[in-house]
């Protein structure tokens, strides 16, 4: 995945933009909230908003955009062979909790399925090879459900367990019901 290189001045824009709407996401879904109130948030005139974006929908598309990369780099990083996905995990974890107001944000029922669609598709990077392609779906769907409660409930907590056992708590809830998944898919071929 590769970002377009913006100037320094499209970055901030981008960046002012993106954090209003998150301030406002705090209070209201991102359905209800106009462009006039993310424009008056960042202190922008609504013309440069429509020079980068048509609505704040697509301002929320963008954010969850940046976060994909965020967490596809991170993936790019591990050059382990096999993957070291409790290794992974913890990065992605690490990620998370450096953006915590983000992703309380995101979360929450403020949000739109946007942020768990993009766990759906890293999920489905770690699949067996063995299960099928609408089982693996199913896996992966379901896996990132899972993942979505356990970062909410992990977030909201004011002192919770760390990253890297998190990382080793979601790997082994993976590792099992993968294999219980494949196993019943193999009986009922």
């Amino acid at each position: 995945m590769e970002k377009k290189a913006d100037s320094r001045r499209v970055k901030m824009t981008k960046k002012l933009l993106k954090e209003s709407l998150i301030e406002l996401m705090k209070e209201a879904p991102l359905h209800s909230i106009t462009i006039k109130d993310i424009c008056d948030g960042a202190d922008i005139n609504r013309s440069t908003f429509y020079r980068h974006y048509e609505n704040q929908f697509d301002l929320y598309d963008d954010i969850i955009s940046d976060i994909a990369y965020d967490i596809d780099i991170i993936l790019q990083s591990d050059s382990s062979e096999p993957r070291d996905i409790c290794l992974f995990l913890t990065r992605v974890l690490e990620y998370i909790e450096k953006n915590k107001e983000t992703f309380l944000v995101l979360l929450s029922d403020k949000g739109s399925i946007g942020l768990g669609e993009t766990f759906n598709r890293i999920t489905g990077k770690f699949l067996p090879s063995e299960s099928t392609s609408e089982l693996g779906a199913y896996i992966a769907q379901f896996i990132a459900a899972g993942m979505t409660s356990i970062l909410w409930s992990w977030l909201n907590k004011p002192s919770h367990m760390g990253a890297k056992d998190l990382a080793k708590v979601i790997y082994a809830i993976m590792r099992h019901g993968l294999r219980g998944a494949i196993n019943f898919n193999a009986k009922n071929s």
